[in-house]
């Protein structure tokens, strides 16, 4: 009996953690924004290939989004397959019924958010708050304004997480009006999001910017001390198989891209690097090793039980005060070292770019240098995986699912990485970060107070463990660039395309796009009603 109530208590501090609010940017913006850039600023392997720092392209209006929008939607509605374009009626009736908002939920985006690449460029940067306009380091867009092929791309690199477009997914009426349960609770669009993170803010975008290995996963909370990577519960939604979508997600877009690219229409160039962006934004989330992970480590479980008895013991078990829970404070200890994680690289990462574009590489540390190369150079043995995952599907296809292969070949190159710099990360940490008492997110505070949180590096132990982590963050940036690589590679590939084979590409695209399209949304949609049934039907 003993044994079993250990084995509830650390479940529930493990559901716990997962529902820590600062869970899900995988690398800071900045990283983001410059990614596409500094991997392809010297791509050379194909003749005619832009130049992509100086070339631009004819800018996008808000009249070209909605102009796309419809077309796409006419070439759905047209889809030789009679099977699939019935489907794709029965939910999309009318040109009318596949408006912005119903776009965004094809997309599986918050209808209500502000959707770079969907709604007008004006509103998308009223929908900002003012800390995400502080963050965004993208010139601001005036539609119809032509710009570089490097600004779109970066444009659409960083705004997944700019414009929150995968957060607060709530289920709405007709009305526009939150749907309640009878016992009052909020309906999630997809009940899936609450196996990540909370219903609403930074948390719930977890699942969209996260990708599970290929491995086979448990539930079983040993897993968690022996192999974290396998570890998966569902915490919020009960489920056989959690899923995560961050490969989703880049397929999705890489398929948006072509197409737009191919459709000849007005803005439809711009729009196809917006959507490369988003694309490749999703690919550089799982490259980085602790978004292949949907909890953290087994020291946190440790970490947090040690503090809460500690705090029993200093207030006599209650008679001279309370502790907080065990579950409060694992919540604090991941959220700590997650947005630690993310901040620490991008604050050394930063640093060493700047150094470097002054031509002072003298002034970067060993473990940076290596990292920049990497993000510049990429790994050699990773790319041979990545060649041969993607042409083994070449001679399937005509057109393979480009980016989810190169994405899940990322994640599963990466994922026993992940818990690595959790433990790096854990003793680089100072130990407040390790109890109760302390939760920061780290991405709100400015780039110099990092350092308040990172013990001594006047300890050899701890500049090692700083230099590994840098190292081992460098090789999730290799894979990167060579995912990108590959990417902008099909791209180039697909842009090519002669006149005559463009109409037959055009729709093959469409019907993977909202097949895969359908496939989700119905999945959601059941899911959906089964947590309204179980929570009493609607109110």
């Amino acid at each position: 009996m003993l044994v079993s109530s250990r084995r509830i208590a650390r479940l529930a501090l493990v559901i716990a953690l997962l529902a820590a609010p600062a869970a899900a940017l995988a690398y800071g913006i900045w990283i983001h924004y410059i990614v596409p850039v500094e991997v392809l600023r010297d791509f050379k392997t194909q003749a005619a290939v832009p130049a992509i720092r100086t070339q631009t392209v004819t800018g996008a209006t808000d009249a070209d989004l909605s102009r796309f929008r419809l077309w796409l939607y006419a070439k759905a509605a047209a889809i030789g397959d009679q099977t699939l374009r019935s489907a794709f009626l029965k939910r999309y009736p009318t040109a009318a019924s596949f408006d912005a908002k119903a776009f965004k939920i094809f997309l599986m985006s918050n209808p209500e958010a502000m959707v770079l690449g969907v709604d007008s460029f004006a509103a998308v940067y009223r929908g900002r708050s003012r800390a995400d306009a502080a963050l965004d380091p993208a010139p601001r867009y005036t539609a119809g304004q032509n710009l570089t092929i490097a600004t779109a791309l970066e444009m659409g690199s960083v705004y997944p997480d700019v414009d929150r477009r995968n957060q607060d997914r709530l289920f709405r009426g007709p009305n526009g009006q939150v749907v309640l349960t009878a016992q009052g609770d909020t309906v999630p669009m997809d009940p899936m999001t609450l196996n990540w993170g909370r219903l609403t803010g930074l948390s719930s975008q977890a699942a969209e910017h996260t990708g599970l290995n290929h491995e086979a996963h448990s539930s079983n909370s040993s897993v968690l001390s022996v192999t974290p990577w396998d570890y998966v519960v569902a915490t919020g939604y009960p489920t056989d198989s959690v899923e995560s979508y961050a490969e989703a997600n880049a397929q999705m877009y890489t398929d948006l891209s072509y197409i737009a690219l191919l459709s000849g229409q007005s803005g439809s160039e711009m729009l196809s690097y917006l959507y490369g962006g988003n694309a490749m934004h999703y690919v550089a989330d799982v490259g980085n090793q602790i978004q292949t992970l949907q909890a953290g480590i087994e020291q946190f479980y440790s970490d947090a039980s040690m503090d809460y008895w500690w705090g029993r013991v200093k207030t006599v078990f209650g008679l001279f005060g309370s502790t907080p829970s065990r579950n409060s404070i694992g919540i604090d200890i991941l959220t700590n070292h997650r947005t630690l994680s993310t901040k620490l690289f991008q604050v050394e990462l930063q640093r060493a770019w700047r150094f470097d574009s002054l031509g002072q590489k003298d002034s970067i540390p060993a473990a940076m240098q290596t990292a920049l190369a990497d993000l510049r150079t990429g790994d050699p043995l990773f790319k041979r995986l990545l060649d041969a995952a993607i042409l083994r599907n070449a001679q399937k296809s005509w057109y393979p699912p480009i980016g989810s292969l190169i994405a899940a070949t990322v994640i599963d190159s990466s994922f026993e990485e992940g818990a690595q710099l959790y433990r790096l990360i854990r003793e680089i940490a100072v130990p407040e970060l390790h109890k109760a008492g302390v939760a920061i997110d780290f991405d709100t505070i400015p780039d110099a107070r990092v350092w308040d949180y990172v013990r001594p590096l006047s300890d050899p132990k701890i500049q090692a463990a700083l230099d590994t982590f840098n190292i081992v963050q460098g090789r999730g940036l290799a894979r990167v660039h060579d995912a990108i690589t590959w990417w902008w590679d099909r791209f180039l590939y697909y842009r090519a395309t002669s006149a005559s084979d463009k109409g037959r590409l055009v729709n093959g695209l469409v019907a993977r796009l909202v097949r895969d399209q359908l496939v989700y949304l119905n999945a959601a949609d059941a899911r959906r009603q089964d947590y309204i049934d179980t929570h009493g039907g609607l109110k």
